[in-house]
């Protein structure tokens, strides 16, 4: 099995580790027990994954530039490196509502506390807040990225990209792989891309991503 230069759960997450193992029980119908146990980063294989440069995020993960975080309706949250098995569950209807009742963005807030990196950014197809389509990945990192700079989390930038126009799952989450891929290939302070995203949009064939700034005035009080 593949192993990351750090020790998870970090210091300081041992509590948030315990709370997720406990909400993670309640998902147990869910696993494949048979399945390997895969590194969380290539247990996932969609048009997202596809597209995504792998190799250079495990090259980042190990020279300690990146550190990447799975949001998962099976088991909450996991880290890149951490062991998974198959699952068949969707972060939709009673699955989404049971993660919101087991603190699932308190734990993502808590993460983000501890490990106070100075760039945290997401990548999602799905609309904001809870109700809109494919919403609640998107909901989870936000909820817990604003609770964690409610709680003083201080970084130079967090927000998340996502789609804001253009049709097709396999072209939208394709796009945001992309995205990833290039924000990867500047470095963790992708600025440049941030910007752009902010102003014209990346254009990627029929798709526009933009981005999400949580440090902007009036954004932490928006769900």
């Amino acid at each position: 099995m593949e192993r990351p230069p750090y020790a998870w759960p970090d210091r300081g997450l041992e509590r948030a580790r315990a709370r997720l193992v406990v909400a993670r029980r309640g998902m147990e119908h869910c696993i494949e027990g048979s399945s390997r146990p895969t590194p969380a980063m290539h247990l996932y294989s969609g048009s997202f994954y596809s597209a995504l440069d792998a190799g250079l995020a495990r090259q980042l993960i190990y020279s300690g530039k990146l550190r990447l975080f799975i949001i998962s309706a099976g088991y909450g949250v996991l880290d890149a490196f951490e062991p998974a098995r198959n699952y068949d569950a969707e972060m939709k209807g009673r699955v989404a509502r049971y993660w919101r009742e087991a603190g699932l963005a308190d734990i993502i807030g808590d993460i983000c506390l501890v490990l106070s990196p100075q760039w945290v950014y997401g990548f999602f197809a799905g609309e904001p807040g809870w109700s809109g389509s494919g919403a609640k990945y998107r909901y989870f990192f936000t909820e817990g990225v604003k609770k964690a700079l409610s709680s003083g989390f201080k970084p130079a930038q967090a927000g998340c990209f996502y789609r804001e126009s253009g049709r097709g799952v396999t072209a939208i989450l394709g796009a945001l792989g992309r995205a990833f891929s290039r924000c990867l290939s500047i470095g963790p302070n992708c600025d440049m891309i941030v910007e752009a995203a902010k102003t014209s949009g990346l254009r990627d064939g029929g798709i526009i991503i933009r981005y999400q700034d949580f440090l902007a005035a009036g954004e932490q009080h928006r769900a």
